[in-house]
């Protein structure tokens, strides 16, 4: 038997997708919510976002069942490192295998931890191609917050003024506003697929990001990104974009340039058309295999 110890997953999430994405192909039998409910000897999948920050934890169980952990992201690389760095590190070390989203984040783990993990891109879904031809309507997809970057496109756009547009479609962080942006919060397939439809760039400039799901999920419609020179961003996107440091005035200029070529724009459109992307049937059978 195979068991999954994950967060609640019924926030919208990456991380949550790839776990329920998993669970959709059989990869794991069934979702505990501790190591004590796992008998002798079973495997597990433990999501890095409940289970890295507790080595103590990990130790008991370690040999007593196969623990592997899926590390969507460090956490010691989203909030300051210490003392959560050592945690992480000691239970990275502890368990029997490491699966991540991406090569960059496998050099992540290995640079910090010297454990060298499985990758398991996430995969991607076909969709129907965005009917967008225009310059200036931009769309970020994901959590609504400090960490993915929205407030630096925002304030491009409030220095650009019109045209420009942003709208964000993701839950927003308690507290977090963006004057001049529509917060579109959670949306459901249907009303996702009308914001691709209207959407001529999305962006993403996180300020860590071990794969881009919501990029890949442009680039299966067609839409470029304008990406962050940060984790998998830049060879994600590869020639079906644009990548930028995480500064305004890049941001800016970044965005003219986009506008002002209509050839770019093409070459984008057409890059990402033709880009080739793992399915979620790959990454189960990556995923089974390490379990």
């Amino acid at each position: 038997m195979r068991y999954l110890l994950a967060p609640d997953l019924s926030t919208p999430t990456g991380g949550n997708r790839y776990d329920a994405e998993l669970l959709a192909r059989g990869v794991v039998d069934r979702v505990v919510g501790s190591l004590g409910e796992v008998p002798d000897g079973a495997s597990v999948l433990l999501d890095g976002l409940v289970a890295s920050a507790h080595p103590d934890l990990l130790a008991a169980h370690s040999g007593r069942v196969r623990l592997v952990l899926l590390v969507h992201l460090l956490r010691s690389d989203d909030v300051p490192p210490e003392p959560v760095l050592t945690d992480e590190v000691r239970s990275l070390r502890l368990v029997d295998a490491v699966v991540v989203p991406s090569r960059s984040a496998a050099r992540r783990v290995l640079e910090v931890s010297g454990v060298r993990a499985v990758v398991a891109e996430p995969g991607t879904v076909p969709a129907r191609p965005s009917v967008a031809r225009g310059a200036h309507r931009l769309l970020s997809v994901g959590t609504v917050g400090g960490r993915k970057g929205q407030r630096l496109v925002a304030e491009a756009v409030a220095r650009l003024g019109g045209p420009w547009s942003l709208r964000c479609a993701g839950t927003v962080a308690e507290g977090f506003t963006l004057p001049g942006t529509t917060l579109l919060g959670p949306v459901d397939h249907d009303a996702l697929q009308a914001e691709w439809d209207r959407a001529d760039l999305h962006v993403l400039l996180s300020e860590a990001e071990p794969y881009g799901m919501a990029v890949a999920e442009g680039l299966a419609r067609g839409v470029p990104s304008l990406v962050a020179d940060r984790g998998e961003l830049p060879d994600l996107v590869g020639g079906a974009g644009i990548v930028v440091g995480r500064d305004v005035d890049d941001v800016c200029t970044a965005l003219e340039r986009w506008a002002g070529s209509a050839d770019l724009r093409a070459a984008t459109r057409r890059a990402a058309v033709d880009r080739e992307l793992p399915t979620w049937d790959e990454t189960a059978r990556i995923v089974r295999e390490t379990l």
